[in-house]
């Protein structure tokens, strides 16, 4: 589809049922890269590179419609990868086209001719189909090169890793047990260990529906029988209801057999993201872990997403976490994050409805019976799970700053609140963040209370400050509370090494400036490099900890 014709960009979102998400782009040739996008000598090799994969890179000012990428500063951009690419660009007038997945929303991409010719005729007016089956659905990898005048060199980070890097090992530095780790239950991945290898399948999906969980399957299978491996551990997350922990538990895993007799280990989803992290730098030894997401299953049945982590590959303790927080109505609280930045502002000004909606504008789109329900159902625990989430935190914040009240698609809150800092890395005066230890838990986690942040928050929009300030302030506030834990947790502890992991940290600005002001305060920071910061990287860690916890002297 032309990406230069508004009107077909329009028509593209109402058949895929996608308002808001950006579109990727598909260009003739590296000049035509150059028009839409603002490239450095460095994106430009990613893009050239055999990978051929989607880069994240800066806009340039009003060379397509907003309606491509709106509200966001990049553009996901690519070269073409395959003959028939070269041929529909070849076409004048074709310098430029809208390249998305084939599929049905939430579902996986349609591989074969016949579930093409099935699935997508109310998307596509026309479908290329070849006598050349295709063995195993890919998609494509998208990554983001990033620069900071403190880093040596620039930052690759992937948002998806897939074709082009997929199945290609991680050398972890260690020889750890043949075994298969199963993933989480959205962006899964699997992984196969051999040696000092560990095979990372590509990007799968969310494991939300039949066809994806049969995709996730046939996956680990595929990969087993590529390398000719055979693992001796199953691994897979804490969750009880996660798909991918109940294959675990009935003996369903890659290999020859069925997996019935192999060892299975669970492990915690924040614990996994670190031991990610960990293996790819090749670090050992006592490490601090600060694990941002979404979303992950703790250790005391609730929901985890903000922690601060202390150990290694076999064990750790939570030493920090975020002020927990109500979930309003459960998963539909993700799906409208107005529902988070009520329960913020309520917590802000202890129960007080009244000045919470006085506070901030954004919560006068609920009406008097919303506000009364949501509240009751804060105040009592009605379906709204107790969580420490830093992803929902972002979520609330958005919507409290009139960003995103309502989302269309995973993180948009928090991803256009980024996008308001135009990629600019550059610190504000920030909020501050208050820590304690919590009432009744003497030995438990310190607590990183937000509500201070949110009544600044408050006070900044009375004033009128202009939102992309306010996003500055709220993400500089995130940053330099990571770098005062992380000091505090030195001096308790003496440990220097630090990793970052976790899907906020696909946040630019805040990867960054942790990174290098870590790195200024004196500790020893790793990233992720090789494989995604996002749950796209669990499987990695999952190997990891199953070897530790069952090899001993490890």
């Amino acid at each position: 589809m032309d990406a230069t014709q508004p009107e077909a960009v329009a028509l593209l979102r109402r058949r895929k049922r996608r308002d808001s998400k950006p579109f990727a782009v598909m260009v003739r040739d590296l000049a035509t890269a150059q028009r839409l996008a603002v490239l450095s000598e460095d994106e430009i090799d990613v893009l050239r590179s055999p990978a051929r994969p989607i880069l994240l890179a800066r806009k340039q000012p009003d060379a397509l419609p907003e309606s491509v990428a709106p509200r966001n500063p990049n553009l996901g951009i690519m070269l073409p990868s395959a003959p028939h690419h070269h041929l529909l660009l070849d076409e004048p007038g074709l310098e430029a086209l809208v390249m998305t997945s084939g599929n049905i929303s939430g579902y996986p991409i349609a591989y074969r001719n016949e579930e093409a010719l099935e699935q997508l005729f109310e998307i596509a007016d026309t479908i290329l189909y070849h006598d050349r089956d295709i063995e195993i659905r890919v998609d494509d990898s998208v990554v983001r090169l990033s620069v900071h005048d403190e880093l040596d060199a620039p930052l690759l980070q992937f948002v998806r890793r897939a074709r082009g890097y997929a199945p290609y090992p991680v050398d972890v530095g260690r020889e750890v047990a043949p075994a298969v780790a199963l993933g989480a239950e959205l962006k899964t991945t699997v992984a196969l260990s051999h040696g000092s290898k560990v095979f990372l399948s590509q990007h799968i999906g969310d494991l939300k529906n039949d066809e994806t969980f049969a995709s996730h399957r046939r996956t680990a299978r595929h990969l087993a029988r590529l390398y000719a491996l055979e693992p001796r551990l199953t691994a897979h997350d804490l969750h009880p209801q996660f798909r991918s922990t109940r294959a675990a538990l009935d003996g369903d895993g890659a290999g020859n057999g069925d997996g019935a007799g192999r060892a299975v280990v669970e492990v915690q989803h924040h614990h996994a993201h670190m031991a990610s992290c960990m293996a790819e730098n090749h670090v050992t030894g006592t490490t601090l872990g600060v694990i941002f997401d979404g979303f992950g299953y703790g250790e005391d049945g609730t929901v985890w997403g903000g922690e601060f982590l202390l150990g290694d590959y076999a064990a750790y303790r939570r030493v920090g976490r975020l002020r927990r927080l109500p979930l309003i109505g459960g998963d539909q609280a993700v799906r409208e994050p107005v529902r988070t930045g009520y329960a913020l502002a309520l917590d802000a000004f202890d129960g007080d409805r009244e000045k919470a909606v006085a506070a901030f504008p954004a919560l006068a789109a609920l009406d008097e019976q919303q506000r009364h329900v949501y509240a009751t159902m804060a105040a009592r625990g009605i379906n709204s799970p107790a969580t420490s989430s830093m992803g929902r935190l972002f979520d609330g914040a958005a919507a409290l700053a009139g960003i995103c009240s309502l989302a269309e698609y995973e993180a948009q809150g928090p991803i256009e609140l980024e996008g308001l800092l135009a990629r600019d890395s550059t610190p504000e005066a920030a909020y501050r963040f208050d820590a304690r230890t919590p009432e009744g838990e003497p030995d438990g986690p310190v607590e990183v209370d937000p509500r201070p942040v949110i009544r600044a928050m408050a006070a900044d929009l009375a004033a009128g400050l202009p939102a992309d300030r306010i996003s500055r302030r709220f993400h500089t506030a995130v940053v330099e509370m990571v770098r005062d834990r992380c000091r505090a947790f030195r001096e308790e502890t003496g440990v220097r090494q630090v990793v970052l992991s976790g899907g906020v940290f696909l946040n630019e600005f805040l990867l960054l400036n942790c990174l290098t002001g870590l790195t200024a305060d004196g500790f020893d920071t790793y990233v992720h490099r090789q494989v995604p910061t996002n749950d796209g990287g669990i499987a990695l860690g999952q190997v990891m900890v199953a070897d530790a916890r069952t090899s001993p002297g490890k």
